[in-house]
């Protein structure tokens, strides 16, 4: 399970997302009318302190986290995967309406794009995940011809 290099990805993702947790959506910087002028004072939002960021961020992080644990059947772990995409691309979306309705005043972090990053990695790890697949296909239908006797034997020379 964990040699699988689309393992890795379902990984990648999920430390991604739960990096989240602790990051800033957005940052704004703001003048202090105090003892000194030209002291600036950051003032963030954080993706915890919005319910929906915190919801999405947390299902999106299980499904990654239960597609890795449903390795044995892949088509599962292809379909988790592909309903994880969309909540992803909902929670990009999300993001996207924040940044047009506040790019005024708010300066957006690198962790605002990790749902695309996320999204792009559960491509790669579909892809393997697929392949994966497919030589268990061909394995058993080479096993079940050869069974059958539809395969001849190698001649011995």
């Amino acid at each position: 399970m964990w040699q699988r290099f689309q393992t890795l990805l379902l990984l990648i993702c999920a430390g991604l997302l739960v990096s989240m947790f602790s990051a800033d959506m957005c940052y704004v910087m703001v003048s202090d009318a105090g003892d000194t002028p030209g002291e600036l004072t950051r003032y963030a939002i954080k993706f915890v302190n919005r319910s929906q960021f915190i919801i999405f961020t947390f299902v999106t992080m299980a499904l990654c986290v239960i597609a890795i644990f449903y390795y044995k059947a892949r088509i599962l772990q292809i379909r988790i995967c592909i309903i994880n995409i969309l909540l992803l691309l909902a929670y990009q979306i999300w993001i996207l309406v924040y940044f047009f309705e506040f790019k005024r005043i708010y300066t957006f972090t690198v962790p605002s794009l990790f749902p695309f990053v996320c999204i792009v990695l559960l491509l790669i790890a579909i892809r393997y995940i697929w392949r994966d697949e497919s030589e268990v296909i061909a394995y058993n239908i080479i096993r079940k011809n050869k069974k059958n006797g539809k395969i001849p034997p190698k001649a011995s020379k």
